[in-house]
């Protein structure tokens, strides 16, 4: 709110700065929030004492500053803050976060002088004082604010348009003019000025065009009961434009090749452009996409200031919002303002997934190496025991040679039934039989067991060690392919384990693990339940394998110019969007339309599914095959030189 004392009729002077801060008292007082900070500023000191506000007496602005303070302390509604530039004024790290206080200023109440028709001046030093009040952590442009405008000038209305001009590049909406006339009988009268961004003829889609009367009343009665303060912001934009910038991140942006990279045309959907094309929908905007030029995408502070990307288009003007499921990071609140959360990602590391068994390995890793050790050695026990059962039977009941059952044959007719083949000869007496049978049930048990896995390895193989964990991710020679912003995201110690670490956009991180079995990547679980499949129709990719549990939840955001007058009216759509849940049908479209395109989503049916095994499949069996044979070859061979030899010694 400005209020401008007018000194055309010097006769009422001395009363008129008391209704000045008479009018500015009732004001905050029917319209600040009580027990929220008001902050009083007034000019630096060099523009403090030039003019007299009357002729009649010594008070000047000074007094009037003072006065304005001790009313509004007394009437301890309020806490209250005073505010004056200085020489020098350090300007506050935007980077810095106040941790101490989360105080957020409510109203204003700012005093300056226009005099000798000097606008540059007044200008100069509402400049000085908004830039005061910017370095105070609690400083809030959507708040309230009134400025107190002490002049000798009759024409006032121009520098007051000057003026919400200057407030309105800071993003300074809340603003109302009151300018004290007193008329020739003395009587003095309060004019209420204000302007509407976006209601002609006062302002047109948030531009300056004029100034319109609000309200008025005499300074003998009490104020008005309109309030003063109404919304500036209409949910019908009227068609005026939202520039909205962006970049290609599928699946939330997805842009068409084919129409050419980084061009505004080639924008042709996605989760998010739905979302933003419904937000537009709803507050009547004429949507205008922007994708900036080069590789920047979100962009990034440069160390000489400047800024690149997305967000270089909110910080110099050429766009009111930016999106790109850009995530929730304290930087960029601090720097932006930033909406509510509207999309909940996962993330979780990616690497190559662990190459299958050899299928020749099928037959082996049906038991482990520790069973198939204890199999063997029961085996060799076991024919050692029937060496002795057999032994022991033919030394009482002499039935058959003792030399038949020698230890070879005892253990090779124990191999013999674990295989299920016969054996040479029969055991025939009653304990040898009862162990015998007892071989061939712990046999039988054993192949049912063996011939049901090993046809379940056959098919499939399983796989090697697979990376699953971060334990195991930094215990590995591996390269971390990242996109810098997930640097933010993880601690220091963490980040020292990461090396060596390369950086790269998401989608070329995801690709280098497609290609190479030493890369892994961290991203979000939408990108890649979009891109995997792509990657895996190219030739000579791999299939990703996720960590099945997620390192964390990273929340999107947008992006608007910090003090932005569009922030509560964007909140507001959005929570709308959310609450029905279409954000989530959205992704779920995309990515049903992904699969059909992909080839990959097919209708279940009830019959049952086979495999037709082949001798790719039957490998190992053969191979173990081959190895009986020559095993068999070389046993019949060593036979064959035995005999020789004892013919000759004989």
């Amino acid at each position: 709110m400005i209020l401008t004392l007018n000194t055309c009729n010097v006769s009422s002077l001395e009363d008129d700065w008391k209704l000045v801060v008479d009018s500015i008292v009732a004001v905050a007082e029917k319209h600040f929030t009580q027990n929220r900070t008001v902050v009083i500023s007034f000019p630096h000191y060099k523009f403090l004492g030039k003019i007299d506000i009357t002729s009649v007496s010594n008070i000047n602005e000074v007094e009037i500053i003072n006065n304005l303070i001790e009313r509004v302390h007394d009437l301890n509604y309020w806490p209250v803050v005073v505010s004056q530039p200085t020489d020098v004024m350090k300007k506050r790290n935007p980077l810095t976060w106040d941790t101490t206080n989360n105080d957020l200023h409510n109203s204003y109440l700012l005093v300056t002088m226009y005099y000798a028709e000097n606008v540059e001046q007044t200008l100069e030093d509402v400049r000085e004082q908004i830039e005061k009040l910017e370095n105070y952590y609690a400083w809030n442009p959507r708040a309230k604010f009134i400025i107190l405008l002490l002049t000798q000038s009759c024409d006032v209305k121009q520098v007051i348009k000057n003026i919400l001009g200057e407030l309105r590049h800071k993003e300074i909406m809340n603003v109302n003019v009151m300018v004290l006339l007193s008329k020739d009988t003395g009587e003095s009268t309060m004019h209420v000025y204000t302007w509407f961004p976006y209601k002609l003829p006062s302002g047109s889609c948030g531009k300056l065009s004029d100034i319109v009367i609000l309200d008025s009343w005499s300074v003998s009665q009490r104020i008005g009961d309109l309030f003063l303060f109404p919304n500036k912001l209409p949910n019908d934009l009227g068609g005026c434009p939202l520039r909205a910038t962006t970049f290609e991140f599928p699946p939330f942006i997805i842009c068409d090749p084919k129409l050419g990279r980084n061009k505004n045309y080639s924008i042709i959907g996605g989760f998010e452009i739905s979302m933003i094309r419904s937000l537009a929908k709803a507050m009547n905007a004429k949507l205008m996409l922007i994708i900036p030029p080069g590789e920047e995408r979100g962009g990034v502070l440069l160390e000489n200031g400047a800024w690149t990307g997305s967000r270089a288009d909110v910080v110099y003007g050429e766009a009111d919002i930016a999106f790109a499921s850009l995530l929730s990071k304290l930087e960029d609140h601090l720097l932006f303002d930033d909406t509510r959360e509207y999309f909940s990602d996962r993330f979780t590391w990616v690497v190559a997934r662990a190459k299958p068994y050899p299928r020749w390995l099928g037959m082996a890793r049906v038991f482990a190496p520790s069973t198939w050790l204890v199999g063997f050695l029961l085996l060799i026990l076991g024919g050692i025991l029937m060496r002795a059962l057999a032994a022991f039977e033919v030394v009482k009941k002499d039935e058959s040679s003792p030399t038949y059952w020698n230890i070879v044959v005892c253990i090779t007719s124990a191999w013999a039934v674990f295989l299920g083949d016969g054996i040479p000869s029969m055991p025939r007496n009653d304990s040898f039989r009862v162990f015998f049978t007892a071989i061939m049930f712990y046999s039988h048990a054993i192949n049912t067991i063996f011939q049901t896995f090993f046809t379940s390895y056959v098919v499939n193989p399983g796989l090697l060690h697979q990376i699953s964990d971060t334990e195991d991710l930094v215990s590995y020679d591996l390269v971390y392919a990242v996109y810098y912003v997930m640097d933010k995201f993880f601690t220091k110690d963490f980040l020292l384990k990461l090396k060596p670490r390369v950086f790269c956009g998401p989608y070329e991180c995801l690709n280098y693990v497609s290609m190479k079995d030493d890369y892994a990547t961290f991203c979000g679980r939408a990108l890649l339940e979009y891109i995997k499949d792509e990657l895996m129709k190219q030739g000579g990719k791999h299939e990703m394998y996720a960590f099945p549990e997620d390192s964390f939840q990273l929340n999107s955001v947008m992006l608007l110019p910090k003090g932005t007058h569009l922030l509560d009216r964007v909140n507001q759509v959005l929570t709308h969007i959310v609450e029905a849940g279409l954000p989530t049908q959205w992704l779920k479209m995309i990515f049903d339309k992904r699969r059909l395109e992909a080839g990959i989503l097919a209708f279940k049916d009830l019959s049952d599914e086979y495999v037709i095994l082949t001798t790719n499949h039957l490998q190992g069996s053969f191979y173990f095959l081959l190895i009986g044979l020559a095993l068999a070859q070389i046993t019949f061979i060593c036979e064959l030189f035995n005999n020789l030899k004892r013919k000759k010694a004989a």
